[in-house]
């Protein structure tokens, strides 16, 4: 390999490490929250975490690898154009035509990787990796509950614990119950205590020298019940991500469109899906390739500019591939040609750019 190969490798190297990094935390900023919330309210280990983290991770880097593609050849040809690099190599008489092939080589080598963890790695993590992450955390969640403050345990429950830590302070526990939605109930208790065994599906509070006030929809059916002793179950569980679907083969799909004679978008949409498992990867060669024209157009704007070209450029990305599932939708167009769609408008978008850039 030459000097000016390894030179180019380089220039797209760092900025694809950063832009992969950036659009990574972002898109999983979502589930990272929940993580945290997970980690402080409920009580979950850090280990068992650090392991879910690990576990999603494959699916997101299938959006952010050609994403980070894009910048970073955006990024690296805007550099090059504003330090007039460029212009010295063409000086020297090394054209832009030189340069392609280490643009490609290093889009090829970003595309394996889409490509590997869009047909192995991201079914079985979107699948049977959650629900093995999903169970890990349920087997770890805890009743963690905070003194003097107003506790969310439950989307539909919430506690008020008194301060047992403050001496002659407040204690017992209120508890606002609204899982029935017919008969929510307000239970008050002079003393409380944990119970805690989640792999016996037994997670609550055992109250003591209490009352249940009911209020059902009827006000003349209002009740008070006295109790010496009082088990409220929860289920934390309830709060965690629900279980994911199962996920339907490219035999079952095509078995309910023939059932269905193609007038259920649903499975048309889960058929264009499985061809965007190749579509998707593809666009990042092309992701690639449209960064070196782009980045003569934004070349006094730096790496800056050239996030802000690739979000640009991703947006109309996925605006066309919005466009295609609702043509799939109205069955303007097939399922294969609605994949295929994005990657064939970039296709000619980045013919008539170089054919500009060659021919000024």
């Amino acid at each position: 390999m030459r000097t000016i190969d390894r030179y180019i490798l380089q220039e797209l190297g760092v900025p694809f490490a950063q832009s992969l990094g950036a659009l990574t935390f972002i898109l999983m900023t979502r589930e990272i929250l929940r993580l945290i919330e997970l980690l402080i309210n409920k009580g979950v280990g850090l280990l068992p975490l650090l392991k879910t983290f690990l576990l999603l991770l494959p699916s997101f880097f299938v959006l952010t690898l050609p994403m980070g593609c894009l910048i970073a050849s955006i990024s690296a040809f805007s550099r090059l154009s504003s330090d007039r690099e460029l212009t010295a190599l063409h000086a020297t008489g090394v054209s832009a035509w030189r340069l392609l092939p280490s643009v490609l080589l290093f889009s090829f080598a970003v595309f394996l990787m889409t490509l590997t963890l869009a047909q192995f790695a991201q079914p079985w993590t979107g699948q049977s990796l959650k629900k093995i992450a999903l169970g890990m955390l349920r087997d770890q969640v805890s009743l963690a509950l905070d003194e003097g403050v107003f506790n969310a345990p439950t989307d539909k429950v919430v506690m008020y614990v008194g301060e047992r830590s403050v001496p002659e302070g407040p204690s017992g526990i209120f508890i606002s119950d609204t899982r029935n939605s017919g008969e929510p109930r307000i239970i008050v208790a002079r003393d409380w205590k944990v119970i805690n065994d989640p792999l016996h599906n037994r997670l609550g509070l055992t109250l003591q020298d209490g009352t249940i006030h009911v209020n059902p929809k009827d006000p003349d059916e209002y009740q008070t019940i006295r109790f010496t002793s009082y088990d409220f179950k929860l289920d934390l569980t309830e709060s965690l991500a629900p279980e994911p679907e199962e996920r339907l083969s490219l035999y079952e799909i095509r078995q309910k469109i023939a059932e269905t004679k193609g007038q259920d978008p649903r499975y048309l949409r889960l058929l264009e899906d499985y061809y965007k498992n190749v579509a998707f990867p593809v666009s990042t060669i092309l992701f690639g390739l449209i960064g070196m024209p782009l980045g003569n157009v934004v070349k006094r704007s730096g790496r800056a500019g050239g996030f802000a070209v690739g979000i640009l450029v991703i947006v109309s990305f996925y605006v066309l591939s919005v466009m295609g599932d609702f043509w799939v939708s109205a069955r303007v167009l097939s399922p294969f040609a609605a994949a295929w769609f994005p990657d064939a408008v970039f296709a000619l978008v980045i013919v008539w750019l170089f054919y500009r850039r060659m021919h000024p």
